[in-house]
């Protein structure tokens, strides 16, 4: 039986990632990533370790996930604000050049 996930394959499952989670907003992988630590807390205090060390470990690339997603929407906003301030600088220097 061979490996499913190899370097030939890797590009495909990324893609198919990214396309499924294109329409979740980061906020909520961040939040799911915060419930999943909370939950595996919990597991391992009321005395099921296993469960919670399954769950803990998901919280760390879920995490990664929604801090790309964020940092992406974070880039996003950033350059929509830098395109209305040069838009702006623009409308002041014509402002003056017509004074």
């Amino acid at each position: 039986m061979e490996n499913l996930i190899n370097q030939e394959n890797l590009e495909d499952l990324r893609d198919f990632i990214e396309s499924k989670i294109a329409d979740v907003p980061g906020s909520y992988i961040l939040i799911g990533a915060v419930g999943s630590l909370l939950l595996s807390s919990y597991l391992t205090n009321n005395g099921h370790p296993d469960a919670g060390s399954l769950i803990g470990k998901l919280a760390i690339p879920i995490a990664g996930i929604g801090l790309a997603k964020y940092k992406d929407v974070l880039a996003q906003a950033a350059e929509s604000l830098a395109q209305k301030a040069t838009g702006t600088e623009t409308e002041i220097q014509k402002t003056f050049e017509t004074a």
